[in-house]
């Protein structure tokens, strides 16, 4: 009678979860039918097809212990997608004071100017210009990320600490972002060890139904960028360039949803030779 009542104890121990989260599955998949104007051809592809991973787990005291993980999926091939991927992979502590956090996790630069650029599927973020090679930072791998309020501005910095590289830190940044009425501001500075180091400032309004935003930055010893875009009953248009082009990128888009998630974006751009454009069916979950 004893032995069965040891099993039954270590049964249930090993049943009963070592800790309580919880845990949120969710994704996107985004096939796209697209048009290579330089090339005349067709082609179906991936759109940044995603699975999600969030969990959570409360530390009392307002503060929260939390995970954020994601894979990149290839939709056309039906394949997890495998190597530098550039996905979510995040730890961290949030609470009133803010949100530490570590991992592969959207930079600063983007939080805070990015996101005034960028605000396309596939052809924007041209005038993103950052780095040796003109792409600014989206997420950064092996970083350290820190958050905070003050005196009603947002501000939140992070560090770049690659392991097997000359340098402790390869890349540290610092951004603030204020809101008075319905202008929306934000600035930047990052310092890379590479010497390409980048300013970059953007702002956002409405103004009666009417949405407009922008953004300007510069990278030491490359060149810098600009771009402006509009919204317009869910059509969005946007102008974009800098110094890497000789001709500046025109990209619009609009986006049908279907329902229950489920959405069909049209996305076209001239780059001043070539005019490329994408039907994309996505399905959030």
């Amino acid at each position: 009678m004893q032995k069965k009542l040891i099993a039954a104890a270590v049964a249930g121990a090993l049943a009963t979860p070592l800790a309580i989260a919880d845990v949120a599955v969710s994704g996107s998949v985004r096939g796209a039918l697209k048009y290579d104007g330089a090339k005349s051809e067709w082609s179906m592809a991936n759109a940044g097809s995603r699975l999600r991973f969030k969990a959570s787990s409360d530390l009392g005291n307002g503060q929260s212990a939390f995970v954020n993980y994601e894979f990149g999926v290839d939709s056309g091939a039906g394949s997890i997608q495998t190597g530098t991927t550039a996905r979510l992979a995040v730890v961290g502590i949030k609470g009133d004071w803010g949100q530490l956090s570590l991992g592969s996790q959207w930079s600063t630069m983007f939080n805070v100017v990015g996101t005034f650029i960028d605000q396309s599927n596939i052809y924007g973020g041209v005038s993103y210009w950052g780095s040796s090679n003109g792409t600014g930072p989206y997420r950064n791998p092996n970083s350290v990320y820190l958050s905070t309020n003050v005196g009603g501005f947002s501000i939140s910095a992070d560090a770049v600490m690659s392991p097997g590289t000359d340098n402790d830190l390869d890349e540290a940044t610092i951004g603030t972002n204020i809101s008075v009425g319905g202008v929306s501001m934000g600035l930047a500075y990052a310092d890379h060890s590479n010497g390409y180091d980048q300013t970059g400032i953007g702002a956002s309004i409405n103004l009666a139904g009417v949405g407009l935003s922008g953004a300007w930055n510069d990278v030491s010893n490359a060149g810098s960028g600009f771009g402006v875009t509009g919204t317009l009953a869910g059509v969005r248009v946007a102008y974009e360039e800098n110094d890497a082009y000789a001709d500046p990128t025109i990209w619009g888009n609009y986006a049908i949803g279907l329902g229950g998630g489920a959405k069909v974006i049209i996305e076209m751009a001239n780059d001043g030779s070539n005019t490329s454009g994408a039907g994309i069916l996505r399905l959030d979950f």
